[in-house]
């Protein structure tokens, strides 16, 4: 019985033993779920009413996998008990086992199973414990060396970083739709060479929109155009940018090439259309390719490449009814020389990426609906001599979208909820002008440009025409403008400008039509006035007078009282090809010259409402037997104040050849033809 209970108590303290943390853990969290215990795994609820797997390991310190400690000879006498003849726990002093006698009673207590006992056999290599722990050991190695395998041979494969995350167990759905695995041409390059040498403004490709048209642009490149470039073809720039434009101008409400739809009784089909007729100025239909049609680009209506390279050189696309917003991109278009997008329904600001554009010559953008600045990043294109953009301020012209949507050139974008729109703004004129060292042509009427005429406009030596008249710029006529001695055209006119002309402007050798009317100019011509001997039309009638209302805002008005005085040189007989003379509305005096007589092409006299007096000579009324009488029949051509003034008075000037003669005091004429 003693053995029995000796064994009992070595069987207990034989168990392994459990670390002193965790029983502790065990301990002080018995009934407290919230508690995630050391070593072991636990649900643990989140937010979002899932759960989460969370495992706590507890660092390894061998202290587990130790044997149970031994009982010194004392405890076990302590429980076993010995008897007196020195025996303890069954060994004598000599350490020799002795026979005890065994209690039956215990048996109901713990009955070991029997086991046939073979002194010279070894334990099952399975029980030993050591071979136990080294296998485990091993195992775990081997699975360790199995997994860093199989991570180092998928990333080699891949060719990409493994990233991991945390599961999450038992969470709702978040409803979002799995990205679509990318096609063999969207990892072919394509889209890293667009987003490198193409977009603007720090824009890449996976925060567009589907309906956003630099996107659509790529997906036609990559999936729906037949031509299926790759990333190293040299023309992928510039086909995905004409792409773009066709997307973003809205190319299937185009008036010629632009719908590439085949639509069927049951479906509408896209990009199969490929060809398209054009009515030319000859009355001959022409042949050409739709735009986004599998012909090379080229080949599309409008597209003017270079034969030897196929590289785009111009675009053509007048009066075709494009709708919408200018890309910036179109500035990749490196070696394109001239835009002709007149005559539509372009809306928005003029991209400032424009001004990057190297071998820009020609930008005409003239009767639209654009708006905005002009942007100063458009000077650097030194380059360009031609630059039209007129008739954005209250130019009506309306075309139809492709989603039925009206677009009015007038309002502002296009919608009349935007109200109306003012045009092309900023101090286009100012000093960073003189940039346009090539500049031939510069047309910005009927806008509401701003600022003054700088002095560096006579820095463009090559300039011929400036037509920049209806707008809203200031001050006077600047002397240095005396040095544009190629300038033909000059219109100035419906503006704020004011003061007398520069004294020297006779050097202007080629001036050939000057207008300035509507102004607040004065003063008397310049001698040198009439050395201008290649004018053709000089317009200074309807010289206004301003003055400022109680509420600051500016009220003008013609007067004959203020403007432009002094006589009618006779010098005007050196401008024998004037053909249009009108002087009305100014103070002028004295009387018309003979010398007029000699200006043979004169089809337009307007002398009325000034102070010019006298008789009309003879040499004058000869004209009217030459060009000047009506070609029309619905204008007068020679006015002047020849009706009784103030209907009692003696007319201020005798006229026996007048087409139409006026009331000096109350303005009214009627024609006397």
């Amino acid at each position: 019985m003693a053995d029995e209970n000796r064994r009992k108590k070595k069987r207990k303290s034989g168990k392994k033993k459990s670390s002193s943390r965790r029983s502790n853990s065990s301990e002080e969290g018995e009934g407290a779920g919230s508690l995630v215990m050391t070593g072991e795994a636990e649900y643990v609820p989140d937010a979002d009413g899932g759960a989460v797997v969370v495992v706590d390991q507890e660092p390894f310190n061998g202290e587990d996998m130790m044997p149970a400690p031994v009982p010194e000879p004392e405890a076990m006498t302590a429980e076993v008990g010995g008897d007196e003849e020195g025996q303890q726990n069954g060994f004598t002093e000599d350490g020799l086992a002795v026979a005890m006698a065994v209690d039956a009673g215990a048996e109901d207590d713990y009955v070991y199973a029997a086991i046939e006992y073979d002194p010279d056999a070894k334990p099952p290599l399975h029980r030993n414990r050591r071979f136990r722990v080294y296998t485990c050991l091993a195992i775990v190695l081997v699975a360790a060396a199995v997994a860093v395998t199989v991570i180092y041979v998928t990333k080699g494969a891949k060719g990409v970083d493994e990233q991991y995350t945390d599961i999450n167990v038992n969470t709702l759905p978040t409803f979002e739709p799995t990205p679509s695995p990318l096609t063999n041409r969207e990892q072919s390059g394509i889209i890293e060479q667009i987003e490198a040498g193409v977009l603007q403004r720090g824009a890449v490709f996976a925060n567009m929109t589907i309906d956003d048209p630099r996107r659509m642009a790529l997906e036609w490149i990559l999936h729906y155009d037949q031509m299926q470039l790759n990333s190293d073809d040299v023309n992928l720039y510039q086909r995905y940018v004409l792409a773009l434009l066709a997307f973003s101008l809205d190319s299937l409400a185009w008036y010629y090439c632009g719908n590439h739809r085949m639509v069927n009784a049951n479906e509408t089909v896209d990009f199969v259309q490929e060809d398209c007729d054009v009515l030319a100025s000859t009355g001959l239909l022409e042949s050409h390719k739709v735009w986004l049609s599998s012909a090379d680009e080229c080949e599309w209506y409008g597209a003017k490449c270079s034969g030897n390279d196929g590289v785009l050189r111009g675009l053509e696309l007048m009066g075709n009814d494009l709708i919408g917003e200018l890309p910036p991109e179109i500035s990749q278009l490196r070696f394109l020389q001239y835009i002709a997008f007149n005559g539509n329904c372009l809306y928005g600001t003029i991209p400032p990426e424009m001004g990057s554009m190297p071998n820009l010559l020609s930008l005409e953008l003239q009767g639209n609906g654009l708006s905005g600045a002009i942007p100063e990043e458009l000077n650097n294109a030194d380059k360009l001599q031609l630059l039209n953009g007129a008739m954005q301020y209250q130019y009506p012209y309306q075309c139809v979208a492709s989603d039925g949507r009206v677009v009015n050139t007038i309002f502002s974008k296009g919608d009349p909820e935007n109200g109306y729109n003012w045009g092309l703004m900023g101090d286009t004129l100012g000093d960073n002008v003189n940039k346009w060292k090539s500049m031939k042509g510069l047309h910005l009427f009927d806008n509401s440009i701003t600022g003054t005429l700088s002095s560096a406009l006579g820095d463009l030596k090559y300039l011929v025409f400036l037509r920049v008249h209806n707008n809203a710029i200031q001050g006077l006529i600047p002397n240095e403008i005396v040095k544009l001695n190629k300038l033909r055209e000059m219109y100035l006119y419906q503006n704020g400008v004011f003061g007398d002309f520069p004294p020297d402007i006779g050097l202007m050798e080629d001036l050939q039509d000057l207008r300035v009317h509507e102004n607040e100019m004065w003063g008397y011509l310049p001698d040198t006035f009439w050395k201008l001997t290649k004018m053709k039309k000089l317009w200074l009638q309807d010289t206004l007078e301003c003055e400022q209302d109680e509420a600051d805002e500016w009220k003008c008005m013609r007067s004959r009282d203020k403007g432009f005085q002094g006589s009618i040189s006779p010098e005007v007989g050196n401008m024998k090809k004037l053909s249009q003379l009108l002087l009305n509305n100014n103070p002028f005096t004295g009387v018309l010259p003979a010398e007029l007589g000699l200006c043979k092409e004169l089809s337009r006299l307007h002398v009325h409402q000034t102070f010019i007096t006298g008789v009309v000579p003879n040499e004058i009324c000869l004209l009217r037997d030459e060009e000047l009488f009506d070609h029309t029949g619905q204008i007068g051509v020679f006015y002047a104040d020849c009706r009784p003034n103030n209907k009692t008075e003696d007319p201020y000037i005798s006229c026996d050849c007048c087409s139409d003669c006026c009331d000096h005091t109350h303005g009214v004429c009627v024609a006397d033809d």
